[in-house]
């Protein structure tokens, strides 16, 4: 299952910016899958991706993307990262237009490393912050967790505190926050994708 497709079996019209440096990242830094990503578009697209790939704006795109960017293959990623590229593919994770056109070639294994050095660096983060608070306002954070922590009933608070998604919660925790059932990253991007407009769904509820 390829699940880049979902962010082009929607579009009827021409290609907005964003998915055409998507496909062209794709193309690029994933191109075991870009045939089938390609295959959803309709001919007027394909057409337009054509003409967007030999366009002086791809070139200078993908020039400023390799120039800040250290070569990964994505194609060839060994089965655990180790230090060293997993920084490298963090750096990938930056841009949403990189990071969903390689989100196909990492395994559950990789997603789950990179989940992990994010909530790392968040909580590195946050206790610098914390550090600089004043002893009313720790006595106060402390309070408000003591009170959530008490609290058994999984919840998502979305881009407030980490994770910032309902997918990095079920990788971090191995639960959907949405309804307390066990899940897994590869459990849940097999009954769900994203609509058009962003809103997780049953994938058979589109399909049909």
């Amino acid at each position: 299952m390829i699940f880049a497709t979902d962010y082009f079996n929607h579009i009827e019209d021409q290609l907005p910016d964003f998915n055409l440096k998507l496909l062209l990242n794709i193309d690029d830094l994933n191109n075991d899958i870009f045939d089938e990503v390609f295959d959803v578009l309709n001919p007027a697209q394909q057409e337009q991706y054509k003409l967007f790939k030999g366009s002086e704006e791809a070139k200078k795109y993908r020039q400023e993307r390799n120039m800040k960017l250290p070569y990964i293959d994505f194609n060839k990623l060994p089965e655990k990262l180790d230090n060293a590229l997993l920084q490298k593919v963090m750096l990938y994770q930056k841009d949403g237009e990189i990071r969903r056109a390689i989100f196909d070639a990492l395994s559950e294994d990789h997603k789950t490393q990179i989940s992990q050095l994010e909530n790392k660096i968040y909580e590195e983060e946050k206790e610098k912050k914390r550090d600089l608070m004043t002893e009313d306002e720790k006595r106060k954070e402390k309070e408000w967790w003591d009170k959530y922590d008490a609290d058994p009933t999984p919840r998502f608070m979305g881009n407030l505190l980490e994770p910032a998604t309902v997918y990095e919660y079920i990788l971090k925790y191995g639960i959907d926050p949405r309804n307390g059932n066990p899940e897994t990253g590869e459990s849940f991007q097999k009954k769900y994708k994203y609509n058009a407009n962003g809103e997780i769904i049953p994938r058979e509820k589109e399909d049909n």
